[in-house]
């Protein structure tokens, strides 16, 4: 795979002041969390969520690094739906000095362009601060959608860190699955 130049771009959101949520006046739309650890289900929406973006880093991992993954203290697996359907999904990750991490967030791609990433950030900041955060953080590079940024931002979310990192980028996206 060749190199590419990957900027990461750092984000936080400092008060509930800050944050300016956005809804969707949609009948069918739902945000849970998955009360159980499913690791097969976490890799279903990672894979598919992310796909198009490149989101390779944790393709190969077993049954057993994704549990482990899951059972960091504090992880929750949130997703959004609409009429049932998994749309959208987040991962929410206590970390150090009480920050909160939005560690994954993504929409399934029939699910773009709806305004539900302005629905889900906003509910998962939510949750973010009814877990106690001091602090709402989380980070966006250069491959993902070219709208990711602008929702952040419009949400409140400010810019603390950015860093240019290489990364082996394959020249496609991967398939949804082996054989596709």
């Amino acid at each position: 795979m060749p190199l590419t130049d990957v900027t990461v771009r750092f984000l936080e959101l400092r008060s509930r002041e800050a944050f300016r949520p956005k809804r969707v006046e949609r009948a069918g739309v739902v945000f849970a969390r998955v009360p159980v650890p499913m690791p097969e289900f976490n890799r279903f929406l990672y894979s598919t969520a992310g796909r198009a973006y490149f989101w390779i880093d944790k393709l190969p991992w077993t049954l057993a690094q994704w549990s482990e993954y899951l059972a960091q203290p504090g992880f929750e697996t949130w997703v959004l739906s609409v009429d049932g359907i998994p749309a959208g999904y987040l991962e929410l990750v206590p970390r150090d000095g009480g920050d909160v991490e939005i560690a994954i967030f993504g929409l399934l791609p029939q699910f773009v362009g709806q305004g539900l990433g302005a629905h889900m950030l906003s509910e998962g900041v939510e949750r973010a601060w009814a877990k106690g955060a001091k602090r709402v953080i989380l980070d966006t590079c250069s491959l993902d959608h070219p709208r990711a940024f602008a929702n952040y931002e419009a949400r409140g979310f400010t810019e603390y860190n950015v860093e240019v990192r290489r990364k082996e980028v394959p020249a496609v996206p991967p398939a949804p699955w082996a054989g596709a």
